[in-house]
């Protein structure tokens, strides 16, 4: 892991994902860190975080604080990786999962089954169709 650290533009960006995931913040930190081709060091070079620190928190030895996630999401959308509007989904999905994680295991289980209840409800929607007056016997 030593060497020196290069920016790369990378030409992915980031698509924020329909639907609720219930994973740990440091699994989805990690997960969007590998969807973008960004490198431990790449993100410790920021300044915001260490290369150690980053590490921890993607091992779930340590939680990210409120700051440093806002700090990350800024980041990614100065360089491109987030529209304004997808960097403001993703802090509140980051921020999310992050206080996720202190409900109890009943509750998480009602917000998860309640989101999944949601997503196909649009699609179950038909138009209504125009009643059609009934002819007197």
């Amino acid at each position: 892991m030593g060497g020196s650290i290069e920016k790369v533009n990378h030409p992915r960006k980031f698509s924020i994902v329909r639907g609720v995931s219930l994973k740990p913040v440091n699994k989805r930190l990690r997960e969007l860190r590998l969807s973008l081709g960004l490198s431990q060091e790449a993100i410790g070079a920021q300044g915001f975080v260490s290369t150690p620190g980053w590490v921890k928190i993607e091992s779930g030895a340590r939680q990210p604080g409120d700051a440093l996630l806002e700090k990350l999401v800024a980041w990614l959308e100065k360089d491109g990786y987030l529209a304004k509007a997808e960097g403001d989904k993703m802090l509140e999905e980051l921020l999310s999962l992050k206080y996720m994680t202190h409900l109890s295991p009943f509750i998480r289980r009602l917000a998860r089954d309640y989101h999944e209840a949601l997503a196909p409800l649009a699609l179950l929607r038909v138009a209504e169709e125009p009643a059609v007056p009934r002819k007197k016997p």
